[in-house]
């Protein structure tokens, strides 16, 4: 089930950096509401919100998936920041995030928080 709440979400909800693992180096931290095509673009403008809860892959774990579709103000392309929030026993796990492009390419898994 999808449910379309644009008007009650706004990116501010979004953290400014996602992190991903270095080894044992620790963990890199990058800016998720920033333009992922060439124009590297900082203004981005939210245009829909929808969430729609995943099948269970293991028992005791539900997801959560967020599509964010933004528009850079930049170059004026869109994508989708999609954060896919694991939860167990009604916390918060962690949350993977991935970029979909304006072809509805998935470019992959961008970081977590």
């Amino acid at each position: 089930m999808v449910f379309d709440l644009s008007d009650q979400h706004t990116l501010d909800e979004l953290p400014d950096y996602v992190y991903v693992a270095l080894g044992r180096r620790g963990m890199e931290p990058l800016p998720l509401k920033e333009c992922t095509y060439e124009c590297d673009g900082k203004d981005l403008q939210l245009l829909k919100f929808s969430q729609t809860k995943a099948s269970p892959i293991e028992k005791g774990v539900d997801e959560i998936i967020e599509d964010w579709l933004v528009q850079c103000e930049k170059c004026k392309r869109q994508f989708t920041i999609r954060c896919i929030v694991r939860y167990a026993d009604g916390e918060r796990i962690d949350t993977r995030v991935d970029i979909i492009d304006d072809t509805d390419k998935n470019l992959g898994w961008l970081g977590s928080y």
